[in-house]
């Protein structure tokens, strides 16, 4: 399974750019990978233990703002159509081998 976090940040004043910018570093702590800007995927082993990551993603939300987030299969997210540009340099990273560990 793979959950896809999608969020919009307030970015004006010096404090909403640190609630961004620790909130990004928290995502990246937690294993997600940036695919564009604002849009970051973490793999799970089922749906169950992606369902309990979120429990624990809503404590750490910031205050203001817009977060999104769905589930979706690896064959769901496989068939992901790229149209323009091409795949993130963190995504290229992670190969197929990888994945197969889970």
């Amino acid at each position: 399974m793979r959950l896809m976090l999608f969020f919009d940040l307030p970015f004006k004043t010096k404090r909403e750019r640190r609630t961004y910018t620790i909130f990004r570093k928290y995502l990246i702590s937690k294993g997600y990978i940036m695919i564009q800007y604002s849009v970051y995927v973490k793999l799970f082993a089922n749906r169950d233990a992606a369902q309990n990551h979120v429990k624990i993603l809503k404590r750490e939300l910031p205050k203001k703002g817009q977060i999104r987030i769905m589930i979706v299969t690896e064959k769901q997210y496989a068939r992901m159509e790229v149209i323009l540009g091409g795949i993130s340099r963190q995504e290229q990273v992670i190969t197929r081998d990888v994945l197969t560990v889970l």
